[in-house]
């Protein structure tokens, strides 16, 4: 099972992100930022960042095009401008990412989907990319902050308790129907979180 780690750049000084990654013998950054570039944070500037990166003995690779939460074909967004996950992972564009991932799988390289929120929980980078790579068979990692690691499947539990919290509470719904299938349940709990982080269409208008 191949191991695919996530991590946010957040407001780390750019040392220690690369001290974090090193002590996840990381050596590749696919970077999943639709636009590869902070004002706030310059260190993590695309060409700047793939420097600094390459100095220290790690690959870059921008994959936006096929990872990023900002997609240009209209038919993966809701009706109120959000992108919908689910229909995007499921598209040519994003298995061409994942066939593009796996080339570099096979090398040896040890890969990271960098972002720039801190908490998985909060960003496209687990919501979309890794619930879609867990689904067909690759072991998650997300690298929290403090260098300890959250799993995917941990996540998946952090999900189920802040949207469906009483969910081991049978009510009489599930007496008349049967238990409730839950991978429906989490399916719907990644689709409550995806609207409530989605970058949505009309933001490109403030832009």
């Amino acid at each position: 099972m191949d191991i695919v780690y996530t991590v946010g750049h957040s407001n780390h000084e750019l040392e220690r992100l690369i001290e974090l990654l090193k002590g996840k013998k990381v050596n590749l950054v696919l970077d999943v930022r639709s636009t590869p570039w902070s004002k706030r944070y310059p260190q993590f500037n695309r060409e700047s960042l793939a420097r600094e990166l390459t100095l220290q003995g790690i690959a870059y690779e921008w994959f936006g095009t096929w990872f990023g939460a900002r997609q240009t074909d209209d038919s993966h967004y809701m009706p109120d401008g959000w992108l919908n996950y689910a229909s995007y992972t499921a598209s040519p564009d994003f298995m061409e990412g994942v066939r593009q991932m796996d080339r570099l799988l096979e090398r040896g390289k040890i890969p990271v989907l960098m972002c720039a929120e801190k908490d998985p929980f909060d960003c496209h980078r687990a919501i979309m990319v890794a619930r879609a790579l867990s689904l067909t068979g690759y072991e998650i990692k997300h690298i929290l902050a403090d260098g300890s690691i959250l799993t995917q499947a941990q996540l998946d539990e952090r999900l189920l308790d802040k949207y469906f919290p009483n969910r081991d509470v049978p009510d009489i719904f599930d007496l008349i129907e049967g238990e409730t299938d839950p991978a429906k349940t989490l399916a719907e709990a990644y689709l409550k979180r995806n609207e409530a982080i989605a970058w949505r269409q009309e933001n490109a208008e403030d832009q």
